[in-house]
């Protein structure tokens, strides 16, 4: 670090890489497509664009609430999501790790935010001021 005594060594030895969390959903094939492979949007059927719910994938509709749970056997807290799904009547508890709907866990996250935030405020306007 320039105007310091510290010097910075920017080799990292591989012993102190940790791993990337693993995405066992994400797609690893590659298609090959052909140049000459011409796609025509008026062929697919009408309905191409709605999701298929067949391969055990379902929307979230709604985000109701949070917990943590100790799961694991260092006793390391994990967050546990209550989701509401389309098309179902009944909300459940969802580890972080099986959801994929960033926008939503982001909006729930500020509100949560927050509702902290104005608890705080509000617990410390019980006390007297001197």
């Amino acid at each position: 670090v320039e105007g310091s005594r510290y010097r910075v060594n920017p080799w990292v030895h591989i012993s102190r890489l940790k791993p990337r969390a693993v995405f066992p959903r994400r797609p690893r094939k590659e298609l090959d497509l052909e140049d000459d492979l011409d796609f025509d949007a008026a062929l697919l059927p009408e309905d191409s664009w709605e999701p298929d719910n067949s391969n055990g994938v379902y929307e979230v509709e709604k985000i109701l609430d949070l917990r943590w749970v100790k799961r694991t056997r260092m006793s390391k807290r994990t967050r546990e999501y209550q989701i509401k799904w389309k098309g179902y009547r009944d909300p459940e508890w969802i580890p972080v790790s099986q959801l994929s709907c960033g926008a939503l866990l982001y909006e729930f996250d500020q509100g949560a935010k927050a509702k902290a935030r104005f608890r705080a405020m509000q617990a410390g306007d019980d006390h007297p001021r001197l």
